[in-house]
């Protein structure tokens, strides 16, 4: 790291939140997309800028415009800066020092609605946009007037993402605790309680302390019949984070609103990328076709499908709509084992989940990533999505005969295997990365400029997840590109309905939104994804719309 640029980089870090250390101002480069940056790095563009930059005699020592340090006598501390912080009733110790990061405007536009609602609401902003630091604030708010709060998160991954996060926020005076994958801890021995949705919901969760905050991480989850028993009600203050809060079955409605009290605020693709929160982007719809041995083959599915359909509604054996309900009543039927109901129940099961694994696992699509190889090069880094574990082994393998390093990250490899992949992944070791499911939601991944979407899919929920891989603000001002590959004249074809919401939704603030036909010229294709288009991005244009937090 050198140079000008890095320099005014560094001002405008410091600008926003100044007195920081090297080691700070390193995290706060990051959360821009600077991922490869080394407290080294920082320490020497700031020794190289003397007039630009001074410290103070702090061990480590912590740093400050020029300018603005000569308008102050005494540098500020960082409990100045994060002023409000000490509260009433029991004092955290060290609470002063929390390291939180500058937030974007977004982030202090949500914890201000936030808290107008009593401090009870639920946040929705689109994967990518940093969620988890609103979260992090109002931990940092409660346990400054004395309170604990427990974070509810649906998976393993998820809860040890918290932990590290808020080891990084929070000083050392404050113990946070784990519950879940054979952690036993809880709000009697902690201030702060990390816990896994299926430990939780047979678990006392009740605060030991006045009042009381509950994040609720992905709360979309906890709107099942299961799940929401799991929002303990001691809680005074609760906090709602999803990207999709919209549930199909209307338990958002059911049990999520008179629990959190409702959206207090919600930000779009719009939003997120006029406040550059994330990066610009383009989107390609890429058409297959089959060949006429999988044509009949799904039609074939699809008539069984509807026959099956058909007769469980007349006989009012399921509900017709809304999906979610069609679905579950299938899925209870199915269980039953016996009786004709049943039996058609499975049947259309059956036949859907052959006709997802055709559309997904055509040739068609594998010859489609192969041919698009040499515009997968132009990337920093991609992630392929597929069906299926075995989708996705015949992916990564299709990349590999093209000469681009590529791994299949899937749940039948074990954590440590799926970590390993990731940090090949994030140091460049590894150029794509291809999975199925297991990369939608509750994982930390690298963020990525290219996603290709092999797998058939309807719903929103998972478009907006997977889109999320690669809308992170990259430092050098890079596009992303968003490519789903489908199968032409089927449910996965945009022509016939399908993302039909979420095209819709992205369609408005896209840079391009191109649909190829099977029969379109590869060059153009290519081409369009290919051209990854470093912009050439003002100095300090990435934090310009970030703001210090003050804690009330």
């Amino acid at each position: 790291m050198n140079g000008h640029g890095e320099a005014e980089e560094i001002a405008a870090v410091l600008e926003s939140a100044p007195g920081r250390t090297t080691v700070e101002v390193r995290d706060g480069l990051r959360t821009l997309g600077r991922v490869s940056i080394t407290a080294a790095d920082v320490a020497r563009v700031l020794a190289a800028y003397p007039r630009r930059f001074r410290h103070d005699d702090d061990d480590p020592p912590r740093w400050w415009p020029v300018a603005m340090q000569a308008a102050r006598r005494d540098p500020p501390t960082r409990s100045s800066t994060l002023n409000g912080m000490k509260g009433s009733g029991a004092v955290i110790p060290a609470l002063s020092k929390a390291s939180m990061p500058v937030l974007y405007r977004w982030q202090t536009a949500a914890l201000a609605a936030w808290m107008a609602q009593d401090r009870r609401g639920v946040v929705e902003a689109v994967t990518g946009t940093g969620k988890t630091m609103v979260g992090v604030a109002a931990t940092v708010a409660e346990l400054a007037a004395g309170g604990q709060t427990c974070v509810i998160v649906p998976t393993r991954d998820l809860m040890m993402q918290w932990n590290s996060v808020l080891a990084r926020c929070l000083p050392s005076g404050v113990s946070v605790g784990l519950l879940g994958d054979g952690q036993r801890e809880g709000l009697g021995g902690h201030d702060v309680l990390v816990a896994i949705v299926n430990s939780a919901r047979d678990a006392d969760l009740r605060p030991r302390r006045p009042g009381g905050l509950l994040v609720a991480d992905e709360c979309h989850r906890y709107g099942s019949e299961g799940n929401r028993v799991a929002l303990e009600v001691g809680f005074a203050r609760r906090l709602g984070l999803s990207a999709t809060y919209a549930r199909a079955d209307d338990g958002h409605l059911a049990w999520l609103d008179p629990y959190f009290g409702g959206t207090c605020y919600r930000m779009g693709y719009a939003v997120a990328i006029a406040d550059r929160v994330v990066a610009r982007f383009s989107v390609g719809l890429v058409g297959v076709s089959f060949n006429t041995v999988e044509r009949l083959a799904y039609d074939e599915l699809t008539h069984l499908m509807a026959s099956a359909r058909a007769q469980l509604i007349a006989k009012g054996a399921v509900p017709a709509a809304p999906v979610a309900a069609f679905v579950e009543g299938l899925a209870r039927l199915a269980r039953r084992g016996d009786g004709i109901d049943a039996a058609l129940a499975r049947t259309y099961l059956s036949a859907m989940a052959n006709r997802r694994r055709l559309m997904a696992e055509t040739p068609a699509k594998l010859d489609a990533l192969a041919r698009l190889a040499p515009a997968l090069e132009g990337a920093q880094r991609v992630i392929v999505f597929t069906q299926t574990i075995s989708g996705a082994s015949l992916a990564a393998s299709a990349l590999r005969d093209q000469e681009i390093t590529a791994e299949a990250m899937h749940s039948g490899q074990s954590s440590q295997d799926r970590q390993v992949i990731l940090a090949k992944f994030a140091t460049g070791t590894l150029h794509a990365v291809v999975a199925p499911q297991v990369l939608d939601e509750g994982v930390d991944v690298p963020a990525a400029d290219l996603a290709i979407i092999l797998a058939a899919s309807r719903s929103r929920r998972q478009m907006v997840q997977r889109m999320g891989r690669v809308l992170r603000r990259k430092h050098d001002g890079r596009r992303a590109r968003f490519v789903v590959v489908f199968v032409e004249g089927t449910v996965e074809d945009p022509a016939m309905g399908a993302h039909e919401g979420f095209l819709a939704e992205v369609t408005g603030v896209a840079e391009a939104v191109r649909t190829f036909a099977s029969g379109s010229s590869m060059a153009d294709v290519e081409a369009f994804v290919g051209d990854l288009g470093i912009a050439n991005a003002k100095a300090g244009a990435l934090v310009d719309r970030r703001v210090v937090h003050l804690v009330p």
